[in-house]
Order: C-alpha cells, then structure tokens, then sequence
C-alpha cells in the first residue's frame, strides 16, 4: 500500500540564504501560454468567478475562469466583460472560460470562440483521466486547432501521462476530493491527497521531454499560503483556489442578511453539490449521488488582500530556501514529514485555551 502525504503532513526546511527582502523574489509562472505574476487561479465555480473575479484576478496578477453553469450567451457577456476591463486598465486580463463535455457543450466552446478572443478553454469535468475527455478534446481541436487547452482533473502521474501524451492539452488540474466543500472522497471512497497528485503529476512530467512544458495546477483545499508554497515547490505552476476567495465582494451571488446577526454572509458551494444540480439541472440525475455540499460564510470584503496575502506568504517562504523564482524554490526547498505534535505546533497556539 502506497504512502500518500497530505499537506500537513510534511514541512519544507529552511536553508542558507542570501535574498535579503521578500520583496525580491519573482513569482512569474505561465499556464497554457498565460503569463502570470501571481500563480493564483480563481475555480469555476457559480459562486466564485464571473467577470468581476475574473477581472479582479487578471488585475492582480493571476487568473479567473468563468463557470459553465450559465447560458453560453451569457458567459459570452461575461468575457466582453473582461475586454472591456482590459481595454479601460490598458493591462492583459486573461480571458478563459470553462466548458464540459457532450455535444451541448461543445456548441457551448463553438459560441465562446466565434464571439470572444479567448487566451485559453478549461474542460471542467470530474475524472479527466477518460476516454470521454480524450473524445472531447479532439472535438474542440476540430473546432479551433490553435486553442490552448486547460484539462483534468487527474489525481495520478498516469492521469497526468495520459492526457499529456495527447498532444492537445497546454496544462492539467490535479486534484480529486481535496476541495472544502467537496464530498467525493466521503461519498465514493476515491481521491488522493492534493500534495502526492502533484508530486506524482511532476514526476510524470519529467520522465518524458514531450510532457515538459506542460503545466500543472493544483486544484481544491488551499487554505493557507503555507500550502500554496508547499504545492508550488512539489511541482505546481499555479494554484486554483475557490473557498479562500469564496464570499468576497467580487463572487457571484447576493448577501445574505438575517435580522438577528449583525454580519451579511453569502453562498458557496460545490459543483457537484445537490443545490447545483437542483438549479442548474432540474434535480439530481436517477443513480447518482451529490458529491459536493453548500455552506454559508460570513462576507470577506475585496479579494485582492486575499491575493496579496497568499503570493506575500509564497515571497516570505521562497526566502527561506534562497530562492529569487519559482524554479530556484523546487530546487532549494526540501520536505521532511513532521508528526502531530509538529502540525500542532505550527499553528499559532499561543491563544490556544
């Protein structure tokens, strides 16, 4: 039986450096030929990005990709949202949208293309590591060979391998049941750790020079910049992130009040969740199961401290391992696996009753 490590299960070691401010470090990434200065992507969901997050990200430095689960006519909206922001900011703003598969789907990705310039497609689907996707990214190439395609989500090197190996995908989502608000591991029993896909994922990548420009993205259950650093160390070129952006004031979704709190909240919720299914799909299909659930978080504000707290932990970390870019991060850091008592004793316990 295979050893798989959570991200609290390891820390990175601090080593001899000679960056002297965290100012100095870069944090410059490309994903599907996107050039980002904060490896941050915003998920796909309908209570995360729609252009406001989108713009919000692009302005920052990362990236947001506009959910499917709206009419194509209205993602189309979405993205001419985007240009314009791009057009008033005199900045690139990327411009990405999610699609599924199935024929609908596919006429969704021929909408989008004959109506927006978009950098790059994400094909949202639960298990990428299929002959269904494969059958579906030939479809959107037939549609426009020049797209920069965004794939998974896989769990394993050999999901990674698979879709790597068919020449049409630019960067891959690792991660299965590693979201906050994801049940999939709960209700099915499958998934792996985020941290061991990404190792495995960047192994796969370096054992075949075809797969090395491809990017990896590791997908659900960020909760602390500690993990975006551990991630991007195993291998992951960005980090997709949904509940740390969820309930800001650039995610879909009204605020909710009740009369007795004197906080507003707003909804977030999984993709797969039954309220999802309800909304967007008239119920849950017979034979299957909701893999997802909804929750209720207090409102955040802006989003772009949330950034900037994130890429300033990465900065911080990369000057413990004497780093000035990502790839002097892999480089330098080193994991070593900790006990309890040491995840215990990361955490802020001097308030600890």
């Amino acid at each position: 039986m295979t050893e798989a490590l959570a991200f609290d299960d390891v820390l990175l070691v601090p080593t001899y450096t000679e960056v002297r401010s965290r100012s100095v470090p870069k944090l410059d990434t490309e994903i599907a030929g996107i050039k980002l200065t904060a490896p941050m992507i915003s998920s796909p969901m309908d209570t995360v990005t729609e252009a406001k997050m989108a713009i919000a990200m692009g302005l920052a430095g990362g990236m947001g990709v506009i959910h499917r689960f709206m009419s194509p006519g209205e993602q189309v909206d979405n993205l001419r949202s985007v240009v314009r922001a791009e057009e008033a900011h005199k900045k690139e703003i990327p411009k990405v949208a999610a699609v599924g598969l199935g024929s609908y789907e596919v006429a969704r990705f021929k909408e989008l293309w004959s109506s927006v310039p978009l950098d790059a497609v994400l094909i949202d689907v639960a298990n990428g590591h299929s002959s269904y996707m494969a059958e579906g990214l030939g479809r959107i190439k037939d549609i426009a060979p020049d797209v920069k395609i965004i794939a998974g989500n896989v769990a394993t090197g050999e999901g990674f391998y698979f879709l790597g190996n068919t020449g049409m995908v630019d960067a891959v989502r690792g991660g299965i049941g590693s979201g906050s608000i994801c049940s999939t591991r709960i209700q099915t029993g499958f998934g792996i750790p985020l941290l061991h896909t990404i190792i495995e994922c960047s192994r796969a990548r370096a054992s075949a020079i075809q797969l090395k420009n491809i990017a990896i993205i590791a997908d659900g259950g960020i909760r602390y910049p500690s993990d975006m650093v551990k991630a991007i160390t195993a291998g992951a070129d960005a980090v997709m992130c949904g509940s740390i952006l969820s309930a800001t004031d650039e995610t879909p979704g009204e605020l909710i009040r009740d009369e007795n709190a004197p906080i507003a909240y707003k909804t977030y919720r999984g993709m797969a969740s039954a309220e999802v299914q309800r909304d967007h799909r008239g119920g849950l299909k017979s034979l299957t199961c909701a893999e997802g659930v909804s929750t209720r978080l207090p409102a955040k504000g802006p989003v772009t401290p949330i950034i900037e707290e994130f890429c300033g932990g990465l900065r911080s970390g990369m000057t413990y391992a004497n780093a000035t870019n990502i790839s002097e991060l892999r480089q330098n850091a080193k994991f070593i696996k900790i006990t309890h008592a040491g995840l215990l004793e990361s955490h802020a316990f001097g308030t600890r009753k």
